[in-house]
């Protein structure tokens, strides 16, 4: 019904498109036209009351579209999107309103307050709403509880080898448990409905028994005031930084370090994991954390959560590879992937420790993980075998093909010690080393071949869609104060970008031309 509308609407004003419809307003039809909102209609109205006395409240789905009109079209205040809804009557019909009977922003902002309230519940004076619990004031102490975290994670440290080892047991602990209802899961819905299940269709996704994931953490400055307000008189008494309680509207910003600015920061982190396939950046998955916290759990957690979410979903997906930078580098992230059946692709962070020890006449490995012959150089890696060894030979004895045949040349020359160790030898001295003795050092794609290479290089489309809803939609500008209003505004983002793809699918079949594009809407 919305495509038949919109489109009828748009041929009539095709002839005077210079004068009436922008070319960006033209894109956003087109963009939200290739949504299908009515998918998740049902579980939007489980947010509404079914009383039917009371004014009639407008569509949830035309609320939703609203909102998603309101992210292409890069509004950062929903106050300011609503008085254009109301001023031009051509942003009320994209999104399914009439014109001059469109929500005020308080309608809005109402009904981000219902998505992270959930279902709806008669009001109970003995349970308070999520909602209403985020907009009382905050009392908090932050350097009380960064104390807090800080023997938190002394005491994590003393019980397990590492924070993410511990975090590894209490998430495969948890494996079977299902997902905890909330905002969380609601858009984590939402995502799977509108973007994930139709790209998975349209095979954007690539192979979906053999995925390479990418993962990446980013920096989101809170809005809210840093500094809270007092609730002490030490200020009259000339004492200007003291620890006493503040009160703080936004209740889970704390402070943290974003190391692509090198600055510290108030505000939260959001954590995604997407696919680039086809030249499209698709996000699967968001999570938020506080400022403070690492990638290092943030990136088990969205994990958990995502295999959850495809399992609740019944999609047969099977993650091949998950690609992270040097800062996922801790054993029990390593360690969680196998327990899942996932390749590790994580770049090395150099730091000390105690390392493996070959077999054979090997002595000693570097700081890459790669044994060293008697003389000093490097050993050539010979392959993985199935019982998990890593086996690694002469470093002057390296195959070539000759004649058709394929055998290995020793290059005496380039030997320190002028003499080879075993010169009746094909390829020795041979060494192998265990690669469960180290996940890190060992993984089960050699960091030194063109695979690993390969899949590392997918990280770059993580970064692109970091920076698309930091930049292009202007997330970086502190719009929200509120973790739940930044995850909306994540999820909603994600859902355009796959939206986004669609489209540019569709015009390199149908091409650019407006009426064709209308007319494939119609048909398809």
């Amino acid at each position: 019904m919305y495509k038949k509308m919109l489109t009828e609407w748009i041929r009539k004003l095709q002839p005077r498109q210079s004068r009436r419809l922008t070319e960006e307003h033209l894109n956003a039809a087109m963009i939200l036209m290739e949504i299908e909102l009515e998918e998740v209609r049902k579980e939007l109205e489980k947010l509404y009351s079914q009383d039917k006395r009371g004014r009639k409240g407008y569509d949830p789905v035309c609320v939703l579209r609203a909102l998603l009109l309101m992210i292409i079209l890069q509004y950062e205040r929903i106050s300011k999107f609503a008085e254009e809804l109301y001023d031009k009557p051509r942003l009320a019909m994209i999104a399914g309103f009439k014109p001059k009977k469109t929500p005020a922003a308080s309608t809005f902002y109402l009904f981000i307050d219902r998505l992270e309230d959930g279902e709806h519940q008669k009001s109970c004076e003995h349970k308070l709403k999520a909602s209403k619990k985020r907009k009382k004031k905050h009392i908090r102490n932050l350097s009380a509880e960064k104390e807090s975290k800080e023997a938190r994670k002394k005491q994590i440290e003393k019980e397990s080898d590492s924070i993410t080892i511990h975090l590894k047991k209490e998430l495969l602990a948890k494996k079977q448990e299902p997902r905890v209802k909330g905002l969380q899961k609601l858009l984590e819905d939402l995502l799977m409905k509108l973007a994930i299940i139709p790209s998975a269709n349209k095979g954007l996704l690539g192979e979906l028994t053999k995925l390479k994931v990418c993962g990446d953490g980013s920096a989101l400055e809170s809005g809210a005031n840093c500094n809270g307000q007092p609730t002490c008189d030490c200020r009259s008494k000339g004492i200007y930084k003291c620890k006493c309680d503040r009160i703080y509207s936004d209740p889970t910003a704390d402070w943290g370090f974003d190391s692509y600015r090198q600055i510290y920061y108030f505000g939260h982190t959001f954590y995604q994991h997407t696919i680039s396939v086809s030249g499209h950046d698709l996000p699967l998955h968001i999570t938020m954390g506080p400022a403070s916290e690492s990638d290092f759990t943030l990136s088990m957690k969205s994990l958990d959560s995502m295999l959850k979410m495809f399992s609740a979903h019944v999609l047969p997906v099977n993650i091949y590879s998950m690609s992270y930078d040097s800062g996922h580098d801790g054993l029990g992230i390593y360690q969680y992937l196998k327990a899942n059946s996932i390749k590790p692709v994580i770049a090395l962070n150099p730091r000390s420790g105690t390392l493996p020890k070959p077999t054979g006449t090997a002595k000693l490995v570097n700081e890459k993980g790669v044994p060293l012959c008697p003389a000093g150089l490097e050993m050539r890696c010979n392959g993985k075998r199935g019982d998990g060894r890593i086996y690694y030979n002469c470093p002057v004895k390296r195959p070539t093909h000759l004649n058709g045949k394929y055998l290995f040349k020793t290059h005496s020359q380039e030997c320190p010690q002028g003499s080879l160790c075993q010169p009746d030898s094909q390829m020795g001295p041979v060494v192998y080393i265990r690669s469960s003795d180290d996940l890190r050092l060992y993984p089960d794609i050699s960091r030194y071949s063109p695979e690993y290479k390969l899949l590392m290089n997918l990280r770059t489309g993580c970064e692109r869609s970091n920076s698309t809803k930091k930049v292009v939609h202007k997330l970086a500008n502190r719009p929200c104060r509120s973790a739940s209003h930044f995850l909306v505004r994540l999820y909603l983002v994600a859902i355009l970008e796959h939206s986004k793809a669609w489209l540019a699918e569709r015009k390199k079949i149908v091409g650019s031309d407006t009426l064709k594009l209308i007319a494939s809407f119609l048909a398809a």
